[in-house]
């Protein structure tokens, strides 16, 4: 956005609005925030987020979202005020229900990999919630599910967690991926931990047994990867020793 947005004149009015800030990724052993990128599991640049002042992603990861323009601008800015709204609505009022779930269903599709999948499920029962919100919670809850389970490995990973402790959080995100298959629900093709999905899912399949689901996961990374991809020999072998299952 340098010489374009930053020098117009409705950026300059939209910042009294919120306060701007640019964090530019360089080693530098002092700068404050030189984990920042981990630490919102952001992958490029430019990257742009609305945060509170807690440090809470509150808009911009996912979609990407790039405030090039009034409409772009406004359209971040817009839902981040209605969730303030609502958290001013919660705290002044508790037992407010509607816009506990509404608020809860947000911050979640936002959040995708810290929020509670129970949670979101509840919330989407409470009469009053708009449609919209619930129609965006349906589709992604799938891969919210995943998140719920793999988020946690993959920040371990990043963050060189122990040994011991990576096995038990990448078991958990097998686990998950594989019951998913098993019970006839994956995440998208356009996802980009779709093969972190089906990769787990296969060693999931393959930890339980079960032959028939492993050889799902198999033929659906096949189709998507190639033949020639880094994992298909390797899986296709494993699968070879593994009992045919008698029905």
């Amino acid at each position: 956005m340098e010489g374009g947005p930053l020098l117009t004149d409705w950026w300059k009015t939209s910042t009294k609005r919120f306060v701007p800030y640019l964090n530019i990724s360089a080693r530098l052993p002092e700068k404050p925030d030189q984990q920042m990128m981990t630490q919102y599991g952001l992958r490029g640049f430019p990257t742009f987020l609305i945060l509170d002042s807690e440090g809470q992603i509150l808009f911009g990861k996912e979609p990407y979202w790039r405030p090039d323009s009034p409409e772009n601008l406004e359209a971040g800015l817009a839902e981040v005020e209605t969730i303030f709204r609502l958290k001013k609505r919660v705290t002044e009022n508790p037992e407010d229900q509607l816009a506990k779930a509404h608020l809860t269903l947000i911050l979640g599709l936002l959040n995708p990999d810290q929020c509670s999948v129970a949670e979101m499920e509840a919330a989407c029962k409470v009469e009053g919630v708009p449609a919209e919100v619930v129609g965006r919670w349906l589709r992604e809850r799938s891969r919210i599910r995943f998140l719920e389970a793999f988020g946690p490995y993959r920040n371990a990973f990043s963050t060189g967690a122990e040994k011991e402790e990576l096995a038990r959080l990448r078991k958990t995100a097998m686990e998950r991926a594989f019951t998913m298959v098993r019970d006839g629900e994956s995440i998208g093709e356009d996802d980009a931990d779709f093969r972190a999905f089906w990769v787990l899912a296969f060693d999931g399949a393959m930890e339980a047994k079960d032959r028939r689901v492993a050889t799902r996961c198999l033929k659906t990374y096949t189709d998507a990867f190639g033949v020639a991809d880094r994992f298909v020999k390797g899986m296709k072998e494993r699968l070879g020793e593994l009992p045919v299952q008698v029905e």
